[in-house]
């Protein structure tokens, strides 16, 4: 299995992301939104501040989930 396919992360990292992102719909369960930014930050090679996870910030957070969905989509 070729690691560089992946790279920043690992092949279980991937997996684990490709199936939170099935999940992922309209609504971003708060419980998900560490997990979605640090990804995000991670994908992108960057160190955001996480936003906050009212309305207001929809926006970011719509970016990170296409972001995250994309990228996932791009390796299948």
């Amino acid at each position: 299995m070729e690691e560089s396919k992946y790279h920043p992360l690992t092949f279980e990292e991937y997996k684990e992301l490709k199936e939170k992102m099935e999940t992922i719909s309209l609504n971003l369960p708060d419980n998900m939104l560490g997990y979605v930014w640090n990804n995000y930050n991670k994908l992108n090679g960057t160190n955001i501040s996480q936003p906050c996870g009212c309305q207001s910030a929809a926006s970011h957070w719509k970016g990170a989930i296409n972001l995250l969905k994309d990228w996932v989509k791009a390796r299948v």
